[in-house]
C-alpha cells in the first residue's frame, strides 16, 4: 500500500510545529493555546486540533492533559538566566 503525502497539509503541519516553538522560546517555555496557533497559522482550531495530533503522531510533539505541548527533545533558555532550564 502507497501512501500519498499531501504537500500542503505537511506545509501548514510544518507552519504549525514552528508557531509552537517560536511562543515556547518567546514565553519561557509555555505553550500556546489551541486558539493562538488558529490565529497565527490563518486556519481553523479543528485543523490545528488536527495537525497537533499528527505531529504527535510523527514523535515531533507531545500533548501534556490539560493543554500543555511539549516540543520532543526541546529546550528552553530563559532570557537573563544563564546556564538554568524553563524546560
Amino acid at each position: 500500500m502507497n501512501v500519498v503525502m499531501n504537500p500542503d497539509a505537511e506545509r501548514t503541519r510544518d507552519r504549525i510545529f514552528e508557531c509552537i516553538v517560536r511562543y515556547k522560546r518567546a514565553h519561557d517555555g509555555l505553550s500556546p493555546s489551541g486558539k493562538y496557533i488558529a490565529e497565527a497559522c490563518f486556519i481553523a482550531p479543528s485543523t490545528v486540533r488536527y495537525h497537533l495530533y499528527r505531529l504527535e503522531g510523527e514523535g515531533r510533539i507531545r500533548l501534556v492533559k490539560g493543554g500543555g505541548i511539549e516540543v520532543v527533545g526541546g529546550r528552553w533558555e530563559c532570557e537573563g538566566a544563564q546556564g538554568h532550564s524553563c524546560a
